[in-house]
């Protein structure tokens, strides 16, 4: 009776440790399935920050040339050259030689307001190239021409004499068989540097309504 008991006690026994065992073999293959599922979670969240390692025995070099999207902004070709305005040559310092020329002429107008006598002609702020002949005209007193000074657009009509800021008109011709067309000549003063000193030279400058200077 009691080898009986002691055998049933026995199978009892081994059922119970197989059936931990087998409690245990499940337990162990659930925490590694849960550590599998987190570790992979990981490596996804952290996949658009930090390049994985590819297991292929080979050294990892960094993203392929396939992979790589070069950066464009919109609305702006990466390869077209921004290419700045050019300015014209001299504009700067033909502004500040006029707005020189125009304080000067001020200033001689306002003296001459001040001593009570006659005004400078206002042509005489503007230099020979800077007038061009829009017409000519006689009347009693004789030739005369209009021209127009290109910086500001002024108007103006001058007779033999009418002295520019470089220059003055001598002479005032009309149409007819003699001169062949109207036109208004200028003297011309320039100045050159020889031998380190301003040296003035003369020339003749013919402009007429319908051409430009002739020299």
């Amino acid at each position: 009776m009691k080898a009986k008991i002691l055998s049933v006690s026995v199978a009892l026994i081994l059922v119970i440790a197989s059936t931990v065992a087998a409690q245990d073999k499940q337990a162990v293959e659930k925490a590694a399935q849960d550590k599998q599922a987190v570790e992979k979670a990981v490596q996804e969240a952290e996949g658009s920050s930090q390049p994985q390692s590819v297991k292929t025995g080979k050294e990892y070099l960094g993203p392929t040339a396939d992979s790589i999207r070069p950066y464009r902004p919109s609305n702006r070709d990466p390869f077209r050259k921004m290419v700045k305005p050019k300015q014209a040559k001299g504009g700067k310092a033909v502004t500040r030689m006029l707005g020189f020329r125009r304080a000067e002429f001020k200033q001689k107008v306002d003296q001459a307001r001040s001593r009570d006598l006659s005004e400078p002609d206002p042509v005489s702020q503007y230099l020979v190239n800077e007038l061009d002949v829009t017409g000519v005209f006689r009347d009693d007193r004789g030739f005369g021409a209009f021209v127009r000074a290109q910086p500001t657009g002024s108007m103006f009509f001058v007779r033999n004499g009418a002295r520019a800021y470089n220059g003055e008109v001598v002479r005032i011709e009309g149409d007819g068989a003699e001169t062949g067309g109207a036109r208004v000549m200028f003297r011309e003063v320039s100045y050159v540097e020889l031998n380190g000193k301003q040296s003035p030279q003369e020339r003749m400058v013919a402009k007429t309504p319908s051409a430009g200077p002739k020299r």
